[in-house]
């Protein structure tokens, strides 16, 4: 039901600057700290002018809530799903409804229970693959988590190694990175020039990112071609064989979805993983605290998907550890018509920002926000949305059930094997504001603490 503005509704109050922080601060990778800023300086809502769209950035769990759930309908994705868009095309990720609820259908089985209960063990030894080679040198955390996370994916989803591809990954989405942070604010002013430069290069499926997306279709054409000609019930598998609309998905909606998949179903959780070590490291009480739930509950055998409601306070490590570090450090919304938020007036087609890495450090929803807390978890906040880092409402992150499951399960593996012995102790701050990555490498020796139990065994003592 559309929102009529109160007629004493008022504009949001915020920085009279023509939007020059916020370009700042985009430029240099700090926009987190410029949206904290707002809430600190001019409360919960705030608002300014960047040429002549209108900024608003909300920090507040029920407003939050009241957009991505209760009002979703009144709301569209923001231009940040445009630069998206640019590398993954059209898709679950980068379209609104009714295309996203129809995908969304096609796609949701294989994030059904049944599904990811078989998911476990293949997270698990995929697991155990990659610490083989641990002992004996220095680690990168950040890259072994996300070769787990990218093996996990692959084998998972789609029935497909990808442990050779996480070097190639990572290298294209640090490129994509890279620029996006250049892009990002110009998009604002720039987005109406993407259509005909579509049509001035219509071969291209990006005309931002083309060698990084050829370079992604180069890794996935294989694996979709592979999977049509072999039985299956994956994701790809669903894919290939989803109706939308009457009609089969065509090879582009296909690469698009898996492209997605590779990269937003590794990249977050190899991330949230990474962070999780990075707090364990620095509060050993924590980590003795998991070590020993695990000799409780798993003893010196693997985790199995029945062991992971007993893992009670490995869950809260890894919930905490997403309070503080969540996936996606902001992205916004788009109101199809005026709106009131919070009691102030919203024009239509505003970029409202909400930010999951500043509403979970406020000290209105968290006593001691900045302090790692696991026990935390054992009474959720008050407000359901102070809490939010995979989304909310009909564009929850699909693979959710898959990340939680393949976190905990990885935790697990690892830490009833190994402990991680970092090879400095300097705190390390996040990079960017699109994705929360550890701002430069977690690097650690890797120190067997028992018997290696496993299904494989290590490459060397």
């Amino acid at each position: 039901m559309q929102a009529l503005v109160a007629p004493r509704s008022r504009r949001p109050p915020g920085p009279r600057d023509g939007g020059l922080g916020f370009l700042r601060a985009a430029g240099a990778g700090s926009l987190l700290t410029y949206l904290g800023g707002l809430s600190e300086r001019y409360g919960p809502v705030s608002s300014f002018r960047l040429g002549t769209q209108r900024i608003v950035f909300v920090d507040d769990a029920r407003i939050v809530e009241e957009m991505l759930v209760t009002r979703q309908a009144s709301f569209v994705r923001d231009r940040g799903a445009t630069l998206l868009r640019e590398l993954v095309g059209e898709g679950l990720l980068t379209t609104d409804d009714p295309q996203h609820v129809v995908r969304r259908r096609s796609m949701q089985p294989a994030f059904h229970r049944a599904r990811v209960v078989r998911y476990a063990e293949t997270i698990v030894r995929e697991t155990e693959r990659v610490m083989a080679d641990w002992p004996g040198r220095p680690l990168d955390v950040g890259a072994e988590m996300a070769r787990i996370a990218l093996a996990a994916v692959g084998a998972s989803l789609f029935g497909a190694d990808l442990r050779g591809e996480a070097t190639r990954v990572a290298d294209v989405l640090a490129r994509v990175l890279a620029r996006g942070a250049s892009l990002a604010a110009p998009l604002a002013f720039a987005t109406p020039l993407l259509g005909p430069l579509h049509r001035l290069f219509p071969g291209r499926a990006s005309v931002m990112f083309p060698r990084e997306r050829a370079e992604l279709d180069a890794i996935v054409a294989p694996i979709v071609r592979a999977r049509r000609d072999a039985d299956g019930d994956d994701l790809l598998s669903l894919l290939l064989s989803a109706r939308e609309g009457g009609a089969a998905l065509d090879e582009e909606s296909v690469r698009n979805e898996v492209v997605m998949l590779i990269l937003a179903g590794h990249e977050t959780t190899a991330n949230a993983l990474t962070w999780t070590w990075y707090l364990l490291a620095a509060h050993p009480a924590a980590l003795a605290r998991v070590r020993a739930e695990i000799d409780d509950v798993l003893g010196e055998r693997t985790p199995t998907f029945d062991d992971v409601p007993s893992l009670r306070y490995t869950a809260r490590v890894f919930d905490e550890a997403l309070r503080l570090y969540p996936p996606a450090g902001a992205f916004a919304r788009r109101p199809l018509h005026d709106v009131e938020l919070g009691g102030y007036a919203i024009p239509k087609m505003a970029s409202v920002f909400v930010s999951p890495f500043v509403t979970q450090r406020n000290a209105r929803y968290f006593a001691d926000p900045l302090a790692f807390a696991p026990e935390r978890w054992d009474a959720p906040p008050a407000e359901r949305f102070a809490y939010f880092p995979f989304g909310g409402g009909s564009k929850t992150c699909i693979g959710e059930p898959f990340a939680r499951l393949e976190a905990i399960l990885a935790i697990a593996t690892i830490a009833g094997r190994y402990v991680f012995e970092r090879t400095d102790a300097e705190p390390i701050e996040p990079a960017a504001a699109a994705l929360v990555r550890p701002g430069r490498p977690l690097t650690a020796y890797a120190r067997r603490v028992r018997p290696y139990a496993g299904s494989v065994p290590p490459s060397r003592a």
